[in-house]
């Protein structure tokens, strides 16, 4: 193992001073020399865009309020700088490590444990580098991105690893997950559950039953896991997906919650609890999963305008449901757009919508003066952007500012960008869309639908048109295909962020919200 850990780099990650130079020790008499350390998740980020690290200790608990280890897995699988040849080791106490391994996906290869025991560790590390060894040969293909290669490699080498069959089988399910091939791993792990009862196959049959459009088996699984391991995060994530697809938004925030209890530094987590809370209209539990969401994902992969956007939005329809806006609301909104602005100096869009919404937070404040300041600096904005922009947010630039005095100049784009968009290819495939679907054409329309959603994933409208399709052709059909529209449904759906549309989309949105649970409803 000596000249192996003399070339391998190796991080650790860990706030505790004395027991981040403990280990290094441990691992410095095993031989490994290129040893950096780190002490939150952001600080090995940066290091693992620096180098590419062998091998990784990073501990579970970073502290209070801190990201914790696991993340580190998720935020390097987010931006693309996670290897399949690469071992994680995740510093856990023993009784936890279960809970923590219920998990199928963004697991690490194994775990020690505090106080270190430069035996025990010496094991774990010897166990894991001699299976890293076997299936070195799948793991070169996935880190080259040759999955279907990988799959039939996994295969071969079950057969002439029989001690490694049931970590191949796990694999190679979670594979098949990724590449969406869901009846598939639902197979693979059905089998495996008969050998290996245990919460990852029981949650990862959930997710392939799930895909499958297989609802019912789903549910079973899930509620399995529920009732006898109560801290697993993911089946209280994909129950609460159950949850919503099934029309009942107060259960799905329940388990939220709980989820987010378990792991509140998680930006995910927290997006989704905000969402929840705000379809639920619980705005002041959604402004602060939106914050805790907004404070996490910052420096991340996982940081996203929208989330800006969302909160400012929570923060407005909160105002709407009561008596007017607080100075300290109408503080905190600017705030948030004003960060927005700075975070995203270099695209125009995000400039055009901050000033846009920070124009409603004015207007609502009963400042005029600044409001028509912020939207008429909204509207220039809007000018300079492409056409291709233009086309995508005009109907949000009308929702703002149509009772404002701009509104009469915004509607005089109408017919124009209208005209215009036709030489858009997105924009295109969606008019044809929209007249395919008028006339009933249903099958053509969604092919239409599609091919401009891809050409324009984040236009939120184009993914409404695509759930609207769905659900008439689920009306008009039966059998497997039905399921699959339902699943593409709740796909579409969940993608959109509700929290930062416009109030006339949140309106669509919570219209085919509840024709997907009435049709979900009429298949079960």
């Amino acid at each position: 193992m000596s000249e192996t850990a003399k070339q391998t780099s190796v991080l650790i990650v860990d706030h505790m001073l004395e027991d981040l130079q403990a280990l290094r020790t441990i691992i410095g008499v095993l031989g490994y020399k290129r040893v950096q350390v780190a002490s939150s998740v952001n600080m090995a980020l940066s290091l693992f865009r620096e180098e590419d690290y062998d091998l990784c200790f990073v501990c579970y608990d970073l502290g209070q309020n801190e990201k914790n280890g696991l993340q580190l897995l998720q935020e390097l699988q987010q931006e693309g700088l996670r290897r399949y040849q690469q071992c994680f080791a995740l510093i856990v106490d023993q009784e936890k490590s279960e809970l923590l391994f219920g998990s199928p996906e963004n697991a690490p290869d194994t775990y020690v444990s505090k106080p270190f025991d430069p035996h025990r560790i010496r094991q774990r590390l010897d166990k894991v580098m001699r299976v890293k060894a076997s299936i070195k040969p799948v793991e070169a293909l996935l880190d080259r991105g040759h999955w279907d290669e990988a799959l039939q490699t996994s295969l071969k080498l079950a057969q002439l690893y029989p001690g490694l069959r049931v970590f191949l089988e796990r694999s190679r399910g979670l594979l098949l997950l990724q590449m969406r091939r869901y009846r598939e791993a639902f197979e693979l792990f059905e089998a495996l559950l008969q050998q290996k009862d245990e919460s990852w196959v029981r949650v990862a049959m959930a997710i392939a039953a799930y895909g499958c459009g297989n609802f019912k088996e789903a549910r079973v699984q899930l509620d399995h896991v529920i009732n006898r391991q109560l801290v697993c995060v993911e089946a209280f994530v994909w129950r609460s997906r159950l949850h919503r697809i099934e029309g009942e938004w107060n259960q799905a925030l329940s388990l939220m919650r709980r989820a987010v209890m378990l792991q509140p530094t998680v930006s995910l987590l927290q997006s989704d609890l905000g969402e929840l809370a705000s379809f639920n209209e619980e705005w002041t539990l959604a402004i602060e999963a939106f914050k805790a969401s907004l404070k996490y994902a910052r420096y991340s992969a996982f940081q996203t305008p929208d989330a800006y956007f969302a909160l400012v939005y929570s923060l407005l329809r909160q105002v709407k449901s009561g008596s007017g806006i607080s100075k300290e609301a109408q503080a905190d909104a600017i705030r948030t757009m004003e960060q927005a602005q700075r975070d995203y100096m270099d695209e125009p869009v995000i400039q055009f919508k901050s000033r846009l919404i920070s124009a409603e937070v004015y207007r609502l404040a009963g400042d005029t003066e600044r409001s028509n300041s912020m939207a008429n600096l909204a509207l220039s904005g809007f000018k300079a952007l492409s056409l291709d922009d233009q086309a995508m947010w005009y109907e949000l630039l009308m929702d703002s500012l149509e009772e404002t005095p701009q509104g009469a100049e915004a509607g005089e784009y109408k017919q124009e960008l209208t005209r215009q968009m036709a030489s858009l290819t997105w924009g295109r495939a969606n008019l044809k869309g929209m007249m395919e679907f008028r006339k009933g054409e249903l099958e053509s329309a969604r092919k239409l639908f599609l091919r401009a959603r891809k050409e324009c994933p984040d236009n939120p409208s184009i993914g409404l048109n695509l759930v609207q399709v769905a659900l008439e052709l689920c009306k008009r059909s039966n059998g497997d295909q039905v399921q699959s529209w339902l699943y593409e449904s709740d796909e579409t759906l969940y993608e959109i962020q509700f929290a930062a549309l416009t109030q006339r989309q949140q309106a669509r949105y919570r219209s085919l919200s509840k024709r997907l649970t009435q049709q979900v409803q009429k298949q079960v």
